[in-house]
């Protein structure tokens, strides 16, 4: 069946949700046209500011989940992404151009949006509080005495916004940081009132460390070596984050962090998402993961009778109301599993029951429900998808 992948993102129309998010993929016009051929409908580049700040080197270190950098912002100075960059994204393509931008203070990040309009962009993006400033710039300033980056004021990065806003006509949206992850639904409402057409949620969360144990020293460059965290690891709480922004504010979301499978982006539209932002499964696997993630939302919807994304944006909000309206959110009785012929009798959940509540029998899992405490780990552990089902409640 014929699926429906566009979106509309604050009035800008996109062909399909997958966007590529700022990172080592948009650090240029060229390499941006080259993502452009794997099929995204929008890519957003690194920060653009007034005196471009080098990386700090090395900037990237894998960890268990995912990665930490010290990535800030682009090397380019602006005039340089206003007049040979973003041309040379553009080239051959139709994919969007979101250009991330920010400013010392308001008039320079108006200015700097400005310029960015008349060049072209397709949409504005202004970042909050990256959990990894501080480090970057004493990097750079070894005199300065910087505090952490603050989590809880936004007044000044709302004024920031509003001078921005108040300068383009084209769509405005906030970067949110990971480090939002106590109050989102604050920095939500400061951003719809200082005029957000729309909320990307969100940056790495962080600092964190990696330490080589041949040598004591940390992976990362930089005076202690910290970065902030992307990847798998931090899409749980970042997930968690977009659902929380939806129940709170009535503007599209890009739901960035840790998304590596089309899996984990049906996910973040079900939580409420507009559309999806995406970098490291890019730098690990290469621009070719773009696609395959798109197929894969497209063959999903297909398989699952929807004709488009807006079949399946925001169910899970619509499950947790029904959660409520039924007064099933602390359900304690126990509703023992399933399992069907797909089961392929590997024994892995027998082998972790630490209830010892599964038997193979002729190569089959079968549960014993007597013993069953219905904690739903062998629904997790198993290979595979299906074979093991367990209902939230019991049917009436």
């Amino acid at each position: 069946m014929a699926v429906d992948l566009s979106v509309n993102l604050a009035g800008l129309k996109l062909k399909n949700p997958v966007i590529v998010a700022a990172g080592n993929h948009t650090h240029d016009g060229a390499t941006m046209a080259r993502v452009a051929q794997w099929g995204p409908a929008a890519a957003i580049t690194k920060t653009i500011v007034a005196q471009p700040v080098p990386d700090i080197l090395p900037c990237f270190a894998q960890v268990n989940g995912g990665f930490l950098n010290t990535v800030l912002s682009t090397v380019y100075p602006a005039k340089q992404w206003w007049e040979k960059e973003l041309p040379e994204a553009r080239k051959g393509n139709d994919m969007a151009i979101i250009v991330n931008l920010a400013g010392r203070w308001p008039e320079e990040a108006a200015e700097l949006a400005a310029q960015a309009e008349a060049a072209g962009a397709d949409m504005i993006e202004v970042p909050t509080v990256c959990p990894h400033m501080k480090e970057i710039l004493e990097a750079m300033f070894p005199d300065l005495e910087l505090a952490q980056p603050v989590f809880t004021d936004c007044a000044p990065w709302a004024a920031m916004f509003k001078a921005v806003k108040d300068t383009v006509k084209i769509p405005v949206v906030a970067k949110f940081s990971g480090g939002f992850l106590h109050n989102v639904k604050d920095w939500a409402r400061a951003a719809v009132d200082a005029g957000a057409d729309g909320i990307d949620c969100c940056d790495s969360l962080g600092p964190g460390l990696s330490i080589n144990i041949e040598t004591g020293e940390p992976w990362l460059g930089g005076p202690r070596g910290v970065g902030g965290l992307t990847g798998p690891a931090i899409k749980p709480i970042v997930l968690r984050m977009v659902m929380e922004v939806a129940e709170t504010v009535n503007v599209p979301i890009i739901g960035t962090g840790g998304i590596t499978s089309y899996k984990d982006a049906i996910e973040y539209i079900m939580a409420g998402a507009t559309a999806v932002g995406m970098a490291t499964v890019g730098h690990v696997r290469g621009m070719e993961a773009y696609k395959k993630i798109l197929n894969g939302i497209e063959n999903f919807l297909a398989d699952h009778g929807y004709s488009s994304l807006e079949d399946i944006r925001g169910l899970t909000l619509r499950r947790i109301k029904e959660r409520r309206m039924h007064n099933r959110t602390a359900i304690t009785k126990v509703i023992p599993p399933t399992v069907n012929d797909l089961c392929n009798g590997c024994g892995l959940c027998a082998r972790v029951c630490v209830f010892d509540a599964i038997e193979m029998v002729d190569k089959r899992a079968v549960i014993l429900n007597d013993k069953c405490y219905g904690c739903g780990l062998c629904v997790n552990v198993c290979g595979r998808p299906g074979a093991i089902l367990q209902p939230y409640f019991e049917a009436a």
